[in-house]
């Protein structure tokens, strides 16, 4: 009888040593990109530039991709997870900033 084993039992199953080194974290990409294009997308709305007709509407794009990269930068085991985190609420500030603008230039004064 070897060690942790009770008589009339039988012995308990080895579990498989892991598959070998944990590969070391992803880099932060996809943290920065998304806290960049959530910087745009509440930037560019208010810069100084003829936008007539198109202005309220051009925190959605970069917004919706900043905020799909900050979710994706948030999960799995990657670096930058600050960064996407941060990135990913400056999206959405800016696509409810966008929401706010159609609201405001599509509702009859």
């Amino acid at each position: 009888m070897t060690y942790g084993q009770y008589p009339g039992h039988p012995p308990a199953p080895q579990w498989p040593g892991p598959g070998g080194p944990v590969p070391p974290p992803k880099g932060p990409g996809l943290g920065v990109a998304a806290l960049v294009l959530g910087l745009l997308a509440l930037v560019l709305p208010f810069l100084p530039v003829d936008m007539t007709g198109f202005r309220a509407y051009v925190a959605f794009p970069f917004g919706l991709a900043g905020l799909v990269l900050g979710v994706l930068g948030c999960v799995g085991r990657r670096g930058g997870k600050p960064l996407a985190a941060i990135g990913a609420v400056l999206s959405f500030l800016a696509l409810v900033l966008g929401l706010i603008m159609v609201v405001n230039q599509t509702v009859p004064h």
